[in-house]
């Protein structure tokens, strides 16, 4: 590949190397990713749930690592993997979230969780 490319990839989380794809974000060999599946995909978001995943023994540490760090990448736009839903979910996925950024920017949010 090119210098400075963007990588994108909607097919399976298990087609990339995410270890190799990390080395080459934080070297500028690749500029930027799109994805919308990463290879043992939970949603871990908290430090906590990367360590409690890998005591549960339910999934390789070595990866949800690398899932972490991806997460949190200022050059890395990761999307929910929504190919099995109906057009139904996805318009009633795509009015919610603007209500939610049109809500945000007014200063009144709305579906906020409280993690307290």
């Amino acid at each position: 590949m090119k210098p400075s490319v963007a990588l994108i990839n909607t097919a399976r989380g298990s087609i990339l190397d995410t270890q190799a794809l990390l080395r080459d974000l934080a070297n500028g060999k690749v500029a930027a990713a799109g994805l919308d599946v990463l290879p043992d995909e939970p949603s871990i978001s908290e430090e906590a749930e990367l360590i409690r995943s890998f005591f549960d023994k339910k999934h390789d540490l070595e990866t949800l690592f690398v899932n972490h760090v991806l997460l949190q990448m200022r050059n890395v736009v990761i999307t929910p993997h929504s190919a099995f839903n109906t057009k139904e979910a996805v318009e009633r996925i795509l009015a919610t979230t603007g209500e939610n950024i049109i809500g945000f920017v007014s200063g009144e949010p709305g579906n906020v969780v409280n993690t307290q």
